[in-house]
């Protein structure tokens, strides 16, 4: 089945087939707490956009993404753009795209959101994570909810690994994954926020090769710990339960000897953390 943007063909039929599982429990999620107008952050390639925007539970509200900008400029201007996205034979969906650097800079979309979806998203982000979650709050309703998924960075490279297999954030430069969480990690930053945790989930969504897929066998009987261990994705859903333009404290997924950034949406300017993260 075709996948057409602005008219271009984009379909992936091995991105698609790898992660299916992964987008139906994603899009569990979305019908489970309500879907309605949702915004999703990191489009391309596409497929997840194509479920949403063809779902009766969901109002795509708009995209984000960075329109195919991989080594994002800090000064990158945001950009209001209308998509169109067609999958197979059906009516087009019509719908803005913001293409902005979503850690570096805090902007309004139109409208406010019931659901803000960003899967595979934020273990590329490079400084400042943070500064994407405070977006995600100014653009949901009181009471939205958030649903972000990530590669596990506990899972069975080291059965006894139970801290991130990558340092603490440091500035650097952009590249496939820069950092991997564990879930009190992530549930940690997406807290500092403005949200409160609804659900924290261990998922195994992929096929493994040979024996190594036995692991799913496990996973699916094995104890809490095993699961933690042989899940493959941390899936977080939260609600918004305030509005923040800085986060309450410093996530501890950041070195706290780095000289970490907050923006700051009153002035828009970059200032120190003020906070004590002792």
């Amino acid at each position: 089945m075709g996948l057409r943007v602005n008219g271009t063909l984009v379909e992936d039929p091995n991105y698609a087939a790898f992660h299916g599982r992964r987008f139906r429990q994603t899009l569990d999620l979305v019908r489970k707490f309500g879907g309605g107008d949702l915004v999703e952050v990191g489009g391309h390639p596409w497929v997840m956009t194509g479920i949403l925007a063809t779902d009766p539970a969901v109002n795509l509200l708009a995209s984000v993404s960075a329109e195919e900008v991989t080594a994002w400029p800090e000064d990158l201007p945001v950009e209001r753009n209308m998509y169109e996205l067609q999958v197979g034979d059906g009516e087009p969906v019509r719908f803005p795209n913001y293409s902005a650097n979503v850690e570096r800079t805090l902007f309004p979309i139109e409208g406010k959101a019931d659901m803000v979806v960003a899967c595979e998203i934020i273990e590329h982000l490079t400084r400042s994570p943070h500064i994407m979650m405070l977006n995600i709050n100014s653009w949901l309703k009181p009471g939205g909810h958030v649903v972000l998924t990530t590669p596990n960075g506990s899972q069975l490279e080291n059965p006894f690994r139970v801290r991130p297999k990558m340092p603490s954030y440091r500035p650097s430069v952009y590249s496939r994954h820069n950092y991997v969480f564990t879930m009190e990690g992530l549930t940690d930053l997406v807290s500092a926020c403005g949200f409160e945790i609804v659900e924290a989930n261990y998922w195994a969504p992929y096929n493994r090769r040979g024996a190594t897929n036995l692991y799913r066998a496990a996973y699916n009987v094995g104890p809490a710990y095993l699961k933690q261990k042989l899940a493959q994705t941390l899936c977080v859903v939260a609600r918004k339960i305030e509005d923040r333009t800085t986060a309450s404290r410093l996530p501890r997924c950041y070195a706290d000897d780095q000289g970490w950034e907050r923006i700051d949406g009153r002035t828009g300017v970059a200032l120190s953390f003020a906070t004590d993260h002792g």
